[in-house]
């Protein structure tokens, strides 16, 4: 943070995601940036997925060391322990419809803790739906593979709910 003037610069934490797979983000997408060097749509996807992946925000430090401290090494949030705008937050306190929805290869939010999220709910267990699908963090929530293939299944159960 000292480094930072009190701030996490977000560029310090994409080294540090860049460096969780350097292979990917140094090597591979030179590669497909050069099999697809002709293909436009390939390429203003490409430039729009960097210009936003590239240029995180910069966190109040104080923020940051606590959300780390609080949620990350003390768990509170599991733990019905977390404090948010004065009050209490407690995961059993959530009784809507859930989807959990994990990534096989998504090494931020593992496959095995966002499947543990069913336990500290209070949704019923018939209103908790499941599914681990191929891909990374971001790939859940941004891949062509999941937009396609997974999320109209999800909006389909959404709106059956």
């Amino acid at each position: 943070m000292a480094l930072g003037g009190g701030l996490m610069r977000g560029k310090i934490m994409l080294l540090g995601w860049n460096g969780m797979h350097p292979a990917q983000h140094y090597i591979q997408e030179y590669i497909d940036l050069y099999e697809h060097i002709d293909d436009p749509v390939y390429l203003r996807k490409a430039e729009a997925f960097a210009s936003w992946y590239e240029n995180p925000i910069d966190l109040p430090g104080r923020f940051y060391l606590q959300t780390i401290v609080q949620l990350f090494k003390e768990n509170r949030l599991a733990k019905g322990m977390c404090v948010g705008l004065g009050r209490q937050l407690e995961l059993k306190n959530i009784t809507c419809p859930t989807y959990l929805l994990a990534g096989d290869s998504d090494d931020i939010t593992t496959t095995e803790q966002v499947l543990d999220a069913e336990k500290y709910l209070g949704t019923p267990k018939n209103m908790i739906e499941k599914a681990v699908i191929p891909g990374g963090h971001v790939g859940l929530f941004m891949g062509s593979r999941s937009l396609s293939d997974t999320w109209p299944g999800i909006a389909r159960w959404i709106a059956s709910h």
